[in-house]
This record gives C-alpha cells, structure tokens and sequence, in this order.
C-alpha cells in the first residue's frame, strides 16, 4: 500500500487542511487518490452523509464516493479522545484492527492514500493503544504537521520522538499558520525545529481563515516535490 499518514502536534494545526491541499496536488499529478479519517469525534454529526466534517473535507478534495463507513469507521459525538468518547457514550470502543482492515479494502480502490489522524500522534484510542499504534501498524511514512506559536519546539520535539519510538518513518514536517507578519520567535520556529529534530521542514504555509484544499494544494506544489515524497514510498 502506497499512502501518507498525516499527524500533527495536537488538535486545531491544520492537519485536515495540509492533508486535503496534498490529495488535492496528487490529484493534479493525475494519481488516483483515497482518503481515511479512521477515528473523529465531535460534539454533533457534520451531514447526513458525513459524520465527521473533516471527512467531508477529505472526501470533496479527492472527489471520491466511498462511504462514508470506509473513510470514517470510527466516528463518536463527543468531542473528546475516542477513547474518553467511546466510554461516556457507552458505545462499542475503537479498533484498530478493524480501521486497518477498512483501510486495506479502501486501499484497493486507490493507488495512493492519505490518511489523517485524529490529535496528535498520542492520542490515546483505548486505555493501552494510541494513534501511533495504528500509525505504526498501518506501515505509512508520516509528515507532521504544526506551527510556529510559542510551545511549538516542545510540542514538534515531543511528536519527533514518539513517532521514533513506535518506528513510524517521518518524511518531513510542515509548518502551518504562519503570521503575516511574524514575531521573531515565529519567523524562527522553522528553522530551529528542523535543526533540533534532524527532521527535514518541507515548507509553511501562511494563517488563514479562508483557505481551501485548492489554496492550500496550490502552495504545497511548489514547495514539495511530490513524486520523491509521495509516489515513491
């Protein structure tokens, strides 16, 4: 299976954004793409079609019809943890085994996928499994996604390292939400996270509040060269 695990360095960084402006540049590089939120949780369902508005984020960017029981099975209406969700709803608990079976059908659908994690990458799932166990049995390279705030070098450290530590191979990290006009702090952020984790800084991408997956593809096309990064994986 050939595809992209994208996390980030905790909720609200854009990894929804990064990865629907990504299939929408495969898609440019005429690649036929899938797309898989396994796990979402939020306060209220998104549409009768979606549960989850990320998923419909994924799914209008890559033009695909799969169900949404394929690109979601996972989904709880609480915003929370899946594994806190799944425990105050009294619902049936989250499965990795079943989400990487769903994702191997989906995967033979496609010849690339972009699958997007729910947090950061310890977000935990159940109480002894993570995003990063599902991450690291899926056997996808992972591009992380954060910003340049202030905590920023604690936080993309820390996801370095767990990554690291289960064995998930990171093919670079994207800096999102960059100020127009940055403190210096900020403007440094890129610089000084891609020497203190080794961990190559792809590129950023500026703050927006309108920014769409054709805005955001765009930009993503000229700072990485997707046939390196992506295809060949």
């Amino acid at each position: 299976m050939r595809g992209i695990f994208v996390t980030g360095t905790g909720t609200g960084v854009g990894k929804t954004a990064v990865s629907a402006g990504l299939v929408w540049a495969l898609r440019r590089h005429k690649v036929n793409v899938g797309v898989m939120k396994p796990f979402a949780t939020a306060n209220r369902t998104f549409s009768k079609k979606y549960r989850s508005q990320d998923t419909a984020i994924l799914a209008e960017a890559a033009g695909v019809d799969d169900p949404d029981s394929e690109l979601n099975p996972f989904f709880y209406s609480v915003a929370a943890s899946p594994l806190l969700a799944w425990q105050l709803r009294r619902e049936p608990p989250t499965s990795i085994e079943n989400a990487l079976q769903v994702l191997q059908n989906l995967a033979k659908k496609h010849d690339f996928m972009v699958v997007e994690g729910i947090g950061g990458i310890m977000v935990p799932l159940t109480e002894n499994e993570s995003v990063a166990d599902f991450a690291k049995r899926a056997g996808l390279p992972a591009i992380i996604v954060t910003t340049p705030v202030i905590g920023t070098l604690n936080h993309t450290l820390l996801t370095v390292m767990a990554c690291k530590e289960f064995g998930i191979n990171i093919r670079g990290i994207i800096v999102n939400k960059m100020p127009k006009k940055p403190s210096i702090a900020e403007q440094k952020a890129p610089e000084m996270i891609e020497r203190l984790t080794g961990i190559r800084v792809l590129g950023t991408l500026p703050f927006s509040k309108s920014a769409n997956h054709t805005i955001i593809g765009k930009i993503l096309e000229k700072i990485i060269d997707l046939d390196s990064l992506l295809l060949s994986v």
